[in-house]
């Protein structure tokens, strides 16, 4: 089951991927030499954001589940004293 702040995570990933990409291809259309400058300082940070925050969804997400998990143990007696 994903938490309501992943969800949010991954849609915000989802929408700078999907942002850059839309800048790319407006950039590969357009034949001009400061297109490659929209290209390369705006539509490529824009999906290294996005994969960087999905990514980063993922690791706060297993980090988030260990915890959980260590509580739960905790609980019960098994944990660390």
């Amino acid at each position: 089951m994903s938490s309501p702040v992943m969800e949010r995570r991954v849609r915000i990933s989802a929408a700078l991927v999907f942002l850059g990409l839309a800048v790319e291809l407006a950039a590969l259309r357009w034949s001009h030499p400061t297109a490659f400058l929209v290209f390369a300082l705006a539509g490529i940070p824009l999906v290294g954001a996005g994969i960087i925050v999905f990514l980063y969804s993922l690791i706060g997400t297993a980090e988030l589940g260990a915890m959980k998990s260590y509580d739960r143990s905790d609980e019960h007696g098994k944990g660390v004293s």
